[in-house]
This record gives structure tokens, sequence and C-alpha cells, in this order.
């Protein structure tokens, strides 16, 4: 088994403590920040592992990476207060319906965003490496994104319509 793939599960499992967490419903939103802080220090050590950089590379390739980690962050924080309002709703019996629907159009809103930052630094990120390279990058983002959000969907509980 890979390196990436160790570093998968641990993510992994480092979400799978969240639902006792969520049980609780005492600092869901506490939890949440630390497991988010957890997989971005899991990421990184991703990239210094399979992303090949030469010293040249990564002299570039890290400010940059930080950078759009930043900016990638800020427009994700909309999600997470609103994936840490659900579970707290949820939990506590107040989901209703307009609430469904503004957590909806954040999450569309913020996916579209996420994407758009996406596309602007596949075009800076090739000006410091190969677009193999860049290619590889997002590979790994989007493997380690996987992982997140197919432990998201396990503990996260669906909306209840009654």
């Amino acid at each position: 088994m890979s390196q990436l793939m160790h570093r998968a599960i641990t993510v992994v499992l480092l979400l799978a403590a969240v639902p006792a967490f969520a049980q609780e419903a005492a600092d869901i939103g506490g939890k949440i920040r630390e497991t988010q802080a957890l997989v971005a220090k899991e990421f990184r050590q991703i990239i210094r592992e399979e992303m090949m950089l030469t010293d040249a590379e990564s002299k570039e390739f890290w400010p940059l990476y930080e950078r759009y980690s930043a900016e990638k962050r800020v427009i994700s924080e909309p999600y997470f207060a609103g994936l840490i309002e659900y579970v707290d709703r949820y939990y506590n019996g107040d989901f209703r319906d307009e609430h469904a629907e503004r957590l909806m159009n954040i999450y569309f809103e913020v996916n579209q965003g996420v994407l758009r930052k996406r596309q602007e630094y596949v075009k800076k990120f090739g000006k410091v490496m190969s677009s193999i390279k860049v290619m590889r990058f997002f590979q790994l983002e989007n493997k380690v994104q996987a992982e997140v959000n197919a432990a998201l969907a396990v503990i996260i509980p669906l909306a209840d319509p009654r």
C-alpha cells in the first residue's frame, strides 16, 4: 500500500471520530475545525511525499500553495459554518425547510467558488512546474477530498423530512 493510501486512511480515521463529537453536540464546531486542521496538515505531508518537486520548484511552489490554501479556506468557510449549523440543528431537532434551502445554496456557491479558484491556480502553478505536476497536485487534492467526503457522507446524518 502506498504512503498516499496510508495517509488517506489516517485522514478517514480522524474523520471517523467526528460522530461521537456530533452526537454529543457539545463543541461540534471546535471538533470540526480541529479535524479540518489535521486534514490540512496531512495533505501538506502528502504533497511533500508525492509531488517530486525539485528544489527550485519547491522554493516557488510552497508560498504559492500557502496562498492558494488560504484563499480556498476563505471560500470554504461558509460550508464548514453551514455544516456545523446543520449538525447542531439536526441534533437539537431544529432543522426546517428554510435552513435546508439556505444551506444548500451555500453548498453550491462554495463548490463553484472552489472550482473557480482551482482553475485560477492551474495557471499559477503552471508557471512554477510542469503541467503534469500541476495535474498530479490536483489529482492528490481530489483523492484526499474524496476520502474526506466519503467519511463525511458516513457520519453526517441525512436530513429528516418528518
